[in-house]
């Protein structure tokens, strides 16, 4: 066994340099072979090219010298008057300028005129002239011709003019030196080869095999070095060759197409071994230099490894090894600084540089396990994913910094401030136990909710808060986190910026809770159903149709309000299957009431996310279809806010479903944020006029001028409108005057099931009859 590091390293080398050499060795050889196979593949493709096009231009050739003969005037009148001698030297003369092998001259019956071949050889004249100008192949006195067949007129039919080049050793060999391939061409059904590029030797041993089909003759070639390709004439739709088996074979010798490789392979075997040689020699010579200087290295290298990174390292030496001391050293330094990095980004925010959950946790958890009290608040950014999404992860990134930057700003000693995740911080302060932060907070949201300035743009941002106090609100950093964002969640939906936690919040969480985990069984259970609140003509009072409302009647909670509900399904994205059970509920009920001879209409309201889908349109549009209903009966509701989401994602929606015959609707009209602007783009039929607005019409002027004012907007935008909580007939006569045309409320009925929906339409067209 070797132990010194010197014949250790000269092994080294000379098993490495070996070992790459016998693998490269290896990898040279197999490209070799594999390229000496692509490159016959290569010769034998360009062969049959070279084949193809050659039989091409050869055609061309036997095509121009036909016309050129039967164009001649003086050939023309030699047949036309029968002049032997005249038609006989043109024929010479013409054969003689391409070389032709065959000439034959045939009037229009097929007799012979003059030939240079038995005509009982060739093809009937029918055959010949079925491809009149385009060349073809036959056999004629077992010899094969490529064939021209061009008419005479003068000004009629007076002959067929017929000129051919055979198809012999001579054309094969042509090719071979074209292509560097051999050709062959096989009359597998007469047991003979018509022509060969092959030595006469080879071709007499072919013969006893010609008969036997393909594969002997692929052996054969093989067996002797050859590499091939075949083809038959008919497959390959070349020409037209009848009743024969007739094949080319393409051959080219391996051999010679490997040998300028094999030259390669001894050329790199010589290299190899001359490489190996320096290697070892090169080996023996670093040894001798690299044995001193390791010790040090070594020695240094246990510093690291004892977490010493105080002593420098120094190597006294001007050559490589110095060069590694001082990275060596450079390292050191390095990772010292690198040790620092990571305890600091464990700790801290990598985009805001706040410290982040887990130093806020454990900072907490110190406080709350020493007695401390104090006060927690959480900030999110509103609709922040909206922003993300839409303006990209790089804008809201710098957002998030900018909100970073101006809660510092703001912020006083008393408070930390930290970065939770995403769009989520927390402030806490300490040894405050009244309300005197909410009037800081409440401060500090006002200044949060000034525009923030970025590239040029400004952009106004809302905030929700929620604060718990510790250790009343919780013992523990994680239940202190969980109120903190269930309060900030509340905030939202409440749509006030600021929620402090109280006893009782957690039971309404976990019943929110328990709602998402039942929701994805809901539709699954039938547990869902369908109310109708009567829509009413406000002129006549008479019920043109009903609003679809879902009700979930849980097992267990009862029933559970669409408000409750819905919003976790958004979130969830379940939304979409609770969408397709409402529509196709509220549809086959609508066939049956149509069935039944009562011409209602339905209205079907959508949610934001519905609007997201892109097979909505088609969905409901199939649903329409296969019920046989009418789409103007279907009115799809769609709340201001859900269209602002997303405006052009939402206009593009709704121009399909509206395209498709279904009215669209703008639900709780006046409430979001939609401008005129924007209201003159929405591709819509009608304004819903929202509840607020309906209640205390009798009593508001303000409500008074604001549904004259929206009505005479519909009205002049030719748009039908819609008024709901109508609860009184006060409310209906006012609507009556200012000129509204549809309405639905208490005042006339609640929600209720079909049966019940039928039952009362009876009762109240009973009753509005008797009243007329």
């Amino acid at each position: 066994m070797i132990k010194t590091f010197r014949g250790r390293l000269i092994v080294l080398f000379a098993t490495l340099a070996g070992g790459a050499l016998i693998i490269s060795l290896v990898a040279v050889w197999l490209a070799t072979n594999n390229q000496s196979d692509r490159t016959v593949n290569r010769e034998l493709e360009v062969s049959e090219r070279v084949f193809g096009e050659l039989m091409a231009v050869r055609g061309e050739q036997l095509l121009q010298a036909a016309e050129v003969l039967t164009n001649d005037f003086g050939f023309r009148e030699a047949v036309a008057s029968g002049d032997e001698d005249t038609i006989i030297s043109a024929l010479v003369n013409h054969g003689q300028r391409i070389n032709t092998d065959l000439m034959v001259l045939q009037s229009p019956s097929g007799a012979e005129i003059a030939a240079t071949h038995d005509l009982e050889l060739l093809p009937p004249l029918s055959i010949l002239t079925e491809e009149m100008n385009t060349s073809v192949l036959v056999f004629a006195d077992d010899t094969m011709y490529q064939l021209v067949t061009a008419p005479v007129q003068s000004p009629d039919l007076i002959a067929w003019a017929t000129l051919g080049f055979a198809i012999d050793d001579e054309l094969a060999t042509t090719l071979r030196e074209l292509t560097n391939a051999d050709i062959t061409l096989v009359d597998m059904g007469a047991n003979r080869l018509i022509a060969s590029s092959l030595e006469p030797s080879l071709q007499l041993s072919l013969t006893p095999i010609i008969g036997l089909g393909m594969e002997p003759w692929l052996n054969w070639l093989d067996e002797r070095g050859l590499a091939a390709h075949w083809l038959e004439l008919d497959a390959a739709k070349l020409t037209y060759v009848s009743e024969r088996e007739v094949f080319l074979i393409f051959s080219a010798d391996r051999e010679a197409a490997a040998s300028e490789f094999n030259v390669l392979r001894q050329q790199y075997i010589g290299i190899g071994l001359a490489t190996l040689l320096m290697a070892l020699v090169f080996a023996g010579i670093t040894a001798r230099r690299i044995n001193q200087p390791l010790a040090q290295l070594s020695d240094a290298a246990e510093q690291l490894k004892r977490g010493d990174y105080q002593s420098p390292i120094r190597l006294a030496r001007d050559d490589e090894f110095g060069h590694l001391g001082e990275v060596f050293d450079g390292m050191r330094v390095a990772i010292s600084k690198r040790e620092e990095q990571i305890v600091h980004q464990a700790e801290y925010d990598l985009l805001t540089d706040l410290p982040n959950r887990s130093l806020l946790g454990r900072r907490l958890t110190e406080r709350l396990s020493d007695g401390g009290l104090g006060v927690m608040v959480l900030i999110n950014i509103a609709r922040f994913r909206e922003l993300n999404d839409r303006l990209g992860q790089r804008i809201g990134d710098q957002i998030l910094q900018l909100v970073a930057t101006r809660l510092q700003q703001q912020l006083t000693d008393a408070w930390w401030l930290s970065r939770l995740a995403g769009d989520e911080f927390i402030l806490v302060t300490e040894n405050i136990r009244d309300d005197n932060w909410r009037e800081f907070v409440i401060k500090l949201m006002s200044q949060l909710e000034q525009p923030f300035n970025l590239n040029g743009s400004r952009y106004l941002l809302h905030f929700r808060a929620g604060v718990v106090r510790f250790p009343d609100d919780g013992d523990s950093f994680d239940t202190l986190v969980r109120r903190m964002q269930m309060c900030a969640a509340q905030a939202k939906q409440q749509k006030v910026p600021v929620l402090a936690y109280r006893e009782g919040m957690d039971e309404d969480y976990l019943h929110r809770l328990r709602i998402l985990q039942a929701l994805p069984d809901a539709v699954d259970k039938q547990e869902l159903q369908l109310h109708f609140q009567p829509k009413l003509n406000v002129a006549s009072g008479e019920v043109i149709g009903a609003e679809a409302l879902i009700r979930w009647r849980h097992p267990e909670f009862g029933i559970i309000r669409p408000d409750e509900f819905i919003p976790l399904a958004e979130q969830t994205g379940e939304i979409h299957r609770i969408t397709q059970w409402v529509c196709i509920a509220a549809l086959d009920q609508l066939q049956m009431w149509h069935e039944a001879g009562l011409p209602f209409m339905v209205a079907i309201n959508l949610s934001a996310i519905d609007l997201q889908q892109d097979d909505l349109p088609a969905f409901i549009r199939g649903l329409i279809e296969q019920r046989g209903l009418k789409p103007e009966s279907v009115t799809l509701e769609v709340t201001e806010s859900a269209i602002m989401a997303d405006i052009e994602q939402a206009i593009e929606r709704l121009t399909e479903l509206r395209s498709s015959g279904m009215r669209i609707s703008i639900d709780d009209y006046g409430t979001g944020y939609a401008s005129l602007a924007q209201l003159k783009r929405l591709p819509v039929d009608e304004l819903k006029l929202d509840r607020s607005f309906i209640r205390e019409l009798e009593h508001s002027q303000a409500d008074q001028t604001i549904v004259r004012s929206t009505l005479a907007l519909a009205k002049d935008m030719q748009l039908t409108t819609v008024a709901e909580g109508v609860e009184d007939e006060a409310a209906w006569r006012w609507l009556q005057q200012l000129g509204c045309q549809t309405m639905q409320g208490f005042y006339f009925s609640r929600p209720l099931t079909a049966t019940e929906f039928e039952q009362w339409t009876r009762r109240y067209q009973q009753g509005l009859a008797h009243e007329t």
